[in-house]
This record gives C-alpha cells, sequence and structure tokens, in this order.
C-alpha cells in the first residue's frame, strides 16, 4: 500500500487544488509542482482515507486541509 499526504489552501469539493506534502516535521513544505485535484487522484487510482482540518476558522478561505490518499 501506498500513501501520499497533500495539503489544501481552500478543500471545497473534489475539483479544489491540492499540493503534495514532502518531508516531515520542521523540513516538510508543500510541493506546489504536483498541484493536482481529488478527481484526478481517484482516476490514478487513489482514494482519500482521512481529510484533516488545520485551521480554527469557519471562514471559506480557511479551509485548510491535510488531505491522506492510499493506493
Amino acid at each position: 500500500m501506498k500513501i501520499e499526504v497533500y495539503f489544501s489552501h481552500s478543500f471545497l469539493n473534489d475539483q479544489s487544488e491540492i499540493s503534495k506534502i514532502k518531508g516531515q516535521g520542521s523540513t516538510a513544505s508543500i510541493d506546489s509542482t504536483t498541484a493536482t485535484t481529488v478527481s484526478q487522484m481517484y482516476l490514478d487510482g487513489w482514494r482519500l482515507v482521512h481529510a484533516i482540518k488545520t485551521a480554527q476558522s469557519a471562514q471559506l478561505g480557511s479551509f485548510n486541509f491535510l488531505l491522506i490518499f492510499e493506493k
């Protein structure tokens, strides 16, 4: 099983842009060259197994999520 972690600045639906997180802990960063959508991940055989909201705000622009996919 493969696991990939992605981040979304504003996860509203399956067409929202997501980008892969590279590294761990203090060296983790968002790789904007990996931008894709959940729809495309599904087409590539991945499935969304966890969506973790990272911001406290309920404002639409603050729907930051970590998205965990497995294949």
